[in-house]
């Protein structure tokens, strides 16, 4: 379902809201895909039936009215428990919303729940959640993906029509593709992060997922914005122009054999360059430095960012604690030994290693080099491109279990993926084919979202 569809069936008096609602209830619990930690079904069967007055008393039908939204379980949501899938957090209630719930609840969406996810969004399946892996509606043998899987595979089933992750280093569009949908990681900064629970501060952004990338720009239009409680937040240029894409320039990276990309992936990728190449745009290959090293320097980065945003989480300002201990430092341990998952332990203990006195951290500041390094070809690569063509992943999803049994496995988000958080930039994932896996990652200019989100829709339209 779309935004389109769904609001031409209210108007048409196909569906009611309440009864669309009702039946997204009944998805959830007759798939089983575990998308959702806690559901907000009381409020929004009742906002539901406001709706239906509404629209008897000749409210306009448009925007996100009656459209049901998943919010990722590490956003803060008033009164509505938020666990970031973490047993720290598992009776944790906020009492605020984070500023793009509260732009939410200024339409008239409904929040159907909280989304499932990695533990505090560190893992790339969803197996690292204390409420257990979501289950890919695409094919069930399949990871769906993470840190954002729940929203990913809500949206895949029908248990939400959009709904927001966040993306860190891939983590709103490795499961958009791995499920087969869109999914869109704006400029750093372009949706505040007010009420979000960090995992790595200069990288984080909350992303988008939806069907089609109509509803992406929907959701995004209301949340996107300068903040006053997020000084990194900012508005965006605004763009409302046709695009025709014989008009564009579009860079392609070079698909070395070191990078080691699946066969499928490669060849579905081509099949895709060769249909936008119909349309008469300009595709050039170009070459990038530093790729294969990508991972490594995201994962430095991240891991030590990692370790200080995670330090609140001690049991006495946020999180469960042990009841019996020994000592202040027995308390602290405990309850970090206890109530964290070994996913999370591990990223401690690297951010610890990599930021410590005892290696000069060494590893940080070189890669914080390369970072510098790989966001300056970035710059001079998009001063000549409108945008830059990708496989959105390296590789097709693995089969359940296999990521869990890997410890390198999660921390390796795919390089096309990691190179626009690098560089600060927005990117989005489109399905090439509604029968097979595969996706294709576009990715602008800094602060030209509005400009990408039209080229997409026409890249799309050519898919």
């Amino acid at each position: 379902m779309d935004i389109k569809t769904l609001h031409e069936k209210y108007k048409n008096g196909e569906l009611t809201v309440a009864s669309y609602i009702e039946k997204i209830y009944e998805n959830i619990e007759n798939n089983k895909y575990n998308s959702y930690i806690t559901l907000n079904k009381e409020e929004a069967l009742n906002q539901a039936k406001e709706l239906d007055e509404k629209i008897k008393n000749g409210s306009e039908i448009d925007g996100l009215f009656g459209v049901p939204v998943a919010v990722k379980d590490n956003i803060l949501t008033d009164g509505l428990r938020t666990t970031a899938a973490s047993e720290s957090l598992s009776n944790f209630v906020p009492f605020f919303d984070a500023d793009i719930i509260e732009k939410l609840k200024q339409t008239d969406a409904i929040i159907i729940g909280k989304a499932n996810m990695d533990e505090y969004a560190m893992g790339s399946s969803s197996e690292t959640s204390y409420f257990g892996a979501s289950i890919n509606p695409f094919d069930p043998s399949l990871s769906p993906g993470g840190s954002s899987s729940g929203t990913a595979t809500a949206i895949a089933a029908e248990e939400a029509v959009v709904g927001f992750g966040t993306d860190t280093g891939g983590s709103v569009r490795t499961p958009a593709d791995f499920c087969n949908i869109v999914g869109f990681a704006p400029t750093y900064g372009a949706i505040s992060r007010y009420g979000v629970i960090s995992m790595s501060n200069s990288f984080d952004r909350v992303g988008i997922m939806a069907n089609n990338v109509e509803d992406i720009r929907v959701l995004f239009d209301v949340s996107r914005g300068k903040s006053d409680m997020d000084f990194t937040s900012h508005n965006l240029q605004e763009f409302d122009e046709d695009i025709n894409l014989s008009d564009i320039k579009i860079a392609t990276i070079k698909l070395k054999d070191e990078y080691n990309v699946n066969p499928e992936i490669r060849s579905l990728f081509s099949e895709s360059l060769e249909k936008i190449k119909s349309t008469g745009a300009v595709i050039e290959e170009i070459e990038l430095e530093h790729l294969e090293a990508l991972n490594q320097v995201y994962t430095v980065i991240m891991s030590v960012e990692v370790e200080s945003n995670i330090a609140k989480i001690d049991g006495l300002r946020y999180g469960e604690s042990v009841e019996e201990y020994n000592s202040t430092e027995d308390f602290y341990i405990s309850n970090r030994s206890e109530h964290f998952g070994e996913e999370v332990k591990r990223r401690i203990a690297l951010g610890n290693y990599f930021s410590s006195k005892d290696t000069d951290q060494k590893y940080y500041k070189k890669a914080m080099e390369i970072r510098y390094q790989v966001r300056s070809q970035i710059n001079e690569l998009l001063d000549k491109y409108d945008v830059i063509l990708t496989p959105t992943t390296i590789d097709l999803p693995r089969k359940v279990g296999e990521t869990s049994e890997d410890s390198f496995a999660s921390f390796d988000t795919g390089m096309f993926n990691t190179i626009t958080n690098l560089s600060d930039i927005p990117a989005i994932s489109l399905p090439i084919s509604k029968e097979r896996l595969g996706s294709i990652q576009i990715a602008g200019n800094r602060n030209e979202d509005m400009k990408l989100l039209k080229i997409a829709e026409e890249i799309e339209r050519s898919l």
